[in-house]
């Protein structure tokens, strides 16, 4: 299984002054192919409130990542 580096771009607005806030956020996305992670991703921000934008996906050179309790995920 691959690893996808996904960049997204949202949209919202700040309940304080009224002006829309946009900001790119990067995911890690083990999926095996480009069209999985992007559902992937799309599941993710469903049923949020905030507007949001593929803006790119690439294949990630990341092997896997070891997690706090010390175990490798691939």
């Amino acid at each position: 299984m691959a690893h996808w580096t996904v960049r997204v771009k949202t949209s919202e607005e700040d309940i304080e002054t009224g002006k829309i806030r946009n900001k790119s956020e990067t995911f890690l996305v083990r999926a095996e192919t480009i069209e999985e992670s992007q559902r992937k991703v799309r599941e993710y921000f469903r049923g949020m409130t905030i507007d949001y934008e593929l803006r790119s996906v690439s294949k990630s050179n990341i092997m896997g990542y070891i997690d706090s309790e010390g175990n490798a995920i691939e």
